[in-house]
């Protein structure tokens, strides 16, 4: 009967064996708990991940950069075929709301809405929330594309007024009213309705040079 007994002790030798390297492995203390461990790196520390955050976690920043390379692929690829027939909709009703748009494409509410975030992405439409019958919603409209001719343009840096030059002469970098220009105005100053970009463009598409007397102007509204 002695078989028996020696197969149980080389059965346990394995054990003892790793017992002991384990009893002579120096411990290392994790500096965040202050408990010590053989093996430290199979440690994981709640302390540490409070402290640092998890290792899976990633920071705003990571995340900021994401949603800007999602942005560029969605900006810079092609037009996929529903995308494109929500467009071709779009485009031949010119200007229509949200609610008028599902109806006509029979998408889905949710599916439709990304499909608009990736035309308007893309600057193929324009977006803008209205409030219509006492709920918000989206107003669609196209966006035409105007085939303009462009020449280049011959900048003499020797003269002063070189640099409203190379910005085709637009008046309002020499505007003196520009501190009172605002979009909520009334008034002449506003750019919505400004008598003096109104005629920049209209001279501008006519190909001439527009020219301006700003000191002229301000004398006759300071008389009026």
């Amino acid at each position: 009967m002695i078989y028996p007994k020696i197969c149980e002790f080389s059965y346990k030798l394995p054990l003892i064996y790793i017992i002991i390297k384990m009893a002579k492995r120096k411990k290392e203390i994790c500096q965040y708990c202050g408990k010590s461990f053989v093996y430290l790196s199979r440690h994981k520390c709640r302390i540490k991940e409070r402290v640092e955050g998890s290792s899976d976690e990633k920071s705003e920043m990571e995340r900021r950069v994401e949603r800007m390379e999602e942005k560029k692929k969605v900006f810079n690829r092609t037009l996929r075929k529903d995308e494109a027939m929500i467009l071709s909709i779009i485009n031949r009703k010119k200007d229509l709301f949200f609610n008028d748009l599902l109806e006509l494409s029979k998408k889905k509410r949710d599916e439709l809405d990304q499909i608009l975030d990736v035309l308007a992405m893309q600057s193929k439409i324009k977006l803008r929330r209205e409030l219509v019958e006492a709920s918000w919603t989206k107003h669609i409209t196209s966006i035409e594309e105007i085939d303009i001719k462009t020449k280049e343009l011959k900048i003499n840096k020797k003269q002063k007024s070189f640099i409203w030059n190379m910005f085709s002469r637009q008046p309002c970098f020499i505007c003196p009213f520009r501190e009172k220009c605002n979009e909520t105005n009334s008034d002449q100053f506003n750019p919505y309705h400004c008598q003096w970009l109104t005629d920049w463009i209209e001279v501008s598409l006519e190909g001439k040079e527009y020219n301006v007397n700003f000191d002229e102007i301000k004398a006759r509204l300071q008389k009026s």
